[in-house]
């Protein structure tokens, strides 16, 4: 079991029971004491979880504040993003500038980029650009600038707004914590936010890559009409119903896996 996998583990058991004890965890699991201290630190480091003398629990705040963490958006519904991610990727051609936000889903595109030569990548996502570094086949690697904001691996602000201004790019690759057909792609964290709108107003294409479970959801503010939404990548776990009002809403839906039609 890979790390991320046994993490996620870790989470959906705390949600399930809210505390477990350190060693009937590593029992359940079957791995090491060491390796589950490991995970266990990381996860606490993130915010993710709390530990106490001999045990591990969930935070005690709201929900959107603990899916707002990047520990936990990463192991969240791992094979979804994988087949968005893929499709993702096959719109990049050689030479393109492309801005990527800091969500999970746009990091899971990078594996897939690995063919792309002298690509540059323009990103608020701290966890992405150390991912992309570990590539040497893109042009450059842009780092926006400005405020880390604590657990979430997304830089914000000032700073980032004027730098973003000075840039463009051929597609941006953004995801959200909900999409509807009607009102478009929506989050809760403002200040990232107004960042998205930028980026969406620099960049020729936006693609929206949103697993099937967010389809429906409604978040605390749209930052993406739908007409403003070239591409919506989602995965094959989507309805055919919910698929056909997506369609008849004349937005471009993209199933991962399936022919575009």
């Amino acid at each position: 079991m890979i790390n991320l996998e046994r993490r996620k583990q870790i989470l959906d058991i705390l949600s399930s029971e809210g505390s477990i004890n350190t060693n009937e965890l590593s029992d359940r699991l079957g791995v090491t004491g060491a390796t589950i201290r490991t995970d266990l630190r990381d996860l606490a480091r993130e915010g993710a979880i709390v530990r106490f003398h001999g045990g591990v629990k969930l935070p005690d705040r709201q929900r959107d504040e603990v899916t707002e963490n990047y520990m936990v958006r990463s192991v969240t519904n791992i094979d979804l993003k994988k087949k968005i991610g893929e499709c993702a990727a096959k719109l990049v051609r050689s030479g393109d500038t492309i801005f990527m936000d800091a969500s999970s889903t746009a990091f899971h595109m990078i594996p897939f980029l690995k063919d792309t030569m002298d690509v540059t990548v323009i990103t608020n996502g701290i966890n992405t650009a150390v991912e992309l570094q570990r590539y040497n086949n893109f042009k450059s690697i842009i780092l926006i600038g400005g405020m880390l904001r604590p657990h979430s691996g997304t830089i914000e602000g000032v700073m980032s707004r004027e730098m973003i201004n000075r840039l463009s790019a051929e597609f941006y690759f953004v995801s959200g914590n909900g999409f509807s057909a009607d009102a478009g792609l929506s989050g809760n964290n403002f200040f990232e936010l107004e960042l998205k709108r930028i980026c969406v107003e620099r960049s020729k294409n936006i693609v929206a890559l949103v697993d099937s479970t967010k389809i429906g959801d409604d978040s605390a503010s749209v930052f993406i009409a739908p007409n403003k939404i070239n591409y919506l990548i989602t995965d094959d776990q989507i309805s055919k119903e919910t698929a056909d009002y997506i369609r008849s809403k004349k937005i471009n839906l993209v199933i991962a896996g399936e022919d575009r039609r």
